[in-house]
């Protein structure tokens, strides 16, 4: 069996991969889509999408906010608007899995 990778991101620490995963997914769930997310869990975010390995494509000019969109499926994840106005899409699973 493989040994648990704990995970940092921010302050906080996770002892397995997918405990942060689950982290993430309740932080995204507890948003209805085109919600603005909130000012403790954007710096949460802003640590996260660091870790993702396309960190400077997706950060870009720079965050302004995240919140919450439809994606593909009918399914939800996290946006960012960058502070020229464009948006753009992020797998909170890529920023786990760096």
């Amino acid at each position: 069996m493989a040994k648990a990778k704990p995970v940092k991101i921010g302050g906080m620490s996770f002892d397995r991969k997918g405990d942060a995963l689950s982290f993430m997914k309740n932080m995204l769930n507890k948003y209805s889509p085109e919600e603005k997310v909130d000012e403790i869990d954007s710096k949460f975010l802003s640590s996260a999408i660091l870790r993702h390995p396309e960190a400077d494509d997706k950060i870009g000019v720079g965050i302004k906010h995240f919140f919450v969109r439809r994606a593909d499926y009918g399914t939800k994840c996290f946006w960012l608007e960058r502070i020229d106005g464009t948006v753009e899409r992020f797998s909170y699973k890529y920023c786990i899995d760096g």
